[in-house]
């Protein structure tokens, strides 16, 4: 059609060089036919440059050579200046609309994928358009919700009154920020109701005003706020029975006090006795708690190895899984042991809280007594490990608390197999010399970091090297304990790098001496 055209026009102009008339004819009809392609096709700048040279080569074509000048020239050139000016205005409005296009697409994404309801509701409250959203919100597909009226999303008890708020608003549009402390609820198509917070928004488009409504379900959030509301007053209830029974316990004390400053002498001895029970009493509780808490930590994992081994057991029935039960048994062993182990611990702590440990100094053979501990530890450790012992010198008699070594060196034997791999070499030494007992235990194992080792002898203390093994904190608290009610001394040289030697001096009377 464009090439038929031009063709036409070209030899009008050719046929009739000096028709004025056919000249405009051509401009126009060239103008024309670039209008609209320039509308409905792409390559507008192309057929411009066609168009130019047909008209100049048209007006060398039809003007005798003597004619050629400005004068003649002049209609041409305005033509061609006006399809040129098309041109650019046309370059400037497909530049727009492009512009247009994309900030539409981004405007569509934003709203599609918003992560709040949206919907847009004209003046007579009818719904325009909506977002995905949205759609999940009210459970309403976009077909029902558009065209319906926004009081379908309303409970029935507020739909009445919401059309007279929604005139109010149009006749005075404004911003409405999220949660303006207002409580608000709509309404599901399932016929059930949520709470909702929603901001308004508004903009004019042909002279109407639009409304922009932003939904979001806040039910979890009230779901939230009420338990914590709930727990605020339980809070606030228990610090008044609290407070109540704080002042009558400091009433009922400072009455107490104040009959204990009438008596005499004595009876603020007592009165000093009995804060000492006091605090004694204080450590004791705080002692059950903690072993409340870490019995109930620390029991859990040995607990589930027995169970699982049992149940193991249960399923070798025949003599071909002896080796895999004498696994599962030695498993519940070294549970049981553990367990054990804690409980004694608590124990051993607990009678020396409560000063029940007395020594009893007894004559014994210091290394026949090692080697049955010795003997003992050897059926809980672990697998590879060897516990070698020595008795240094000749002196072997002696008289001390029997219990109290016998304590001693279970505590720290057990660390040392606790804490060393399967590789691991504990070595016990032991010697009589200058009226004093050494013990000496080592071990290859994890260590000790240097700046833990002055709280290593602390009530509940474990190094953060040893965090993921079991254990209470209490077995080298006792073993200090042990030691100083004997009169003694224990050290430890260790590094975080392996290996842990700990050295125990105790003051001892040979038998042959205390005999003499």
């Amino acid at each position: 059609m464009g090439v038929l055209l031009i063709t036409a026009v070209s030899l009008i102009v050719i046929w009739a060089p000096g028709n004025a008339m056919a000249w405009s004819t051509a401009y126009i009809l060239f103008l024309l036919y670039f209008l609209w392609l320039g509308v409905r096709g792409k390559y507008y700048n192309v057929l411009a440059v066609i168009t130019t040279a047909s008209v100049v080569l048209t007006y060398f074509l039809s003007i005798e050579r003597d004619n050629w000048g400005l004068a003649t020239f002049s209609g041409s050139f305005i033509a061609i200046c006006t399809v040129w000016t098309v041109v650019y205005f046309m370059y400037r409005q497909k530049r727009y609309i492009a512009e247009e296009l994309k900030d539409k697409a981004r405007l569509d994404a934003m709203f599609e994928n918003a992560t709040e309801g949206m919907l847009m509701v004209n003046q007579t409250g009818e719904i325009i358009l909506s977002n995905t959203y949205a759609e999940q919100l009210f459970g309403y597909n976009r077909n029902e919700m558009i065209g319906s009226s926004i009081e379908k999303l309303i409970p029935t008890r507020f739909a009445s009154q919401h059309a007279a708020h929604r005139n109010r608003y149009h006749a005075a549009p404004r911003n409405r920020p999220m949660g303006a402390g207002l409580e608000l609820y709509a309404l599901h198509k399932d016929g059930h109701e949520f709470p909702v917070e929603i901001s308004l928004g508004y903009f004019e488009a042909d002279r109407k005003t639009i409304v922009i409504a932003f939904v979001n379900d806040i039910s979890e959030r009230k779901k939230a706020a009420e338990q914590i509301r709930t727990e605020q007053e339980r809070t606030k209830r228990l610090n008044e029975e609290l407070e109540l029974r704080v002042t009558e316990r400091t009433r009922d004390l400072e009455t107490a006090l104040e009959r204990l400053k009438t008596t005499n002498e004595s009876l603020r001895t007592m009165e000093v006795n009995l804060l000492k029970a006091l605090d004694k009493e204080r450590e004791l509780g705080e002692l059950k708690s903690r072993f409340v808490t870490m019995a109930s930590h620390e029991f859990r994992t040995p607990l589930s190895t027995i169970l699982s081994s049992l149940f193991l057991l249960e399923n070798y029935n025949t003599d071909e899984y002896e080796q895999e039960k004498t696994t599962h048994i030695s498993r519940i062993k070294r549970a049981v042991n553990n367990m054990t182990s804690i409980l004694n611990d608590f124990l051993s702590l607990s009678k020396m809280e409560e000063g029940k440990v007395e020594i009893t100094y007894m004559g014994l053979n210091i290394r026949h007594s090692i080697l049955e501990i010795v003997d003992e530890m050897d059926a809980v450790k672990k697998r590879g490990q060897l516990i070698q012992y020595v008795h240094e010198g000749g002196v072997e008699e002696i008289r001390m608390d029997e219990q109290f070594l016998r304590n001693i060196l279970l505590n720290l034997v057990s660390n040392a197999i606790k804490f060393s791999g399967e590789d691991g070499r504990i070595n016990i030494t032991s010697r009589i010399a200058e009226g004093k007992l050494t013990l000496r235990v080592a071990d290859n194992g994890v260590g000790i970091p240097e700046e833990e080792q002055k709280h290593l002898f602390n009530r509940f203390f474990r190094a953060k090297n040893v965090q993921n093994v079991s254990g209470t904190g209490l077995g080298l608290h006792i073993v200090k304990r042990y030691v100083d009610m004997m009169g003694g001394t224990i050290t430890l040289t260790s590094s975080g790098q392996g290996g842990t030697v700990f050295t125990v001096e105790i003051p001892v009377v040979p038998v042959h001496a205390a005999s003499g």
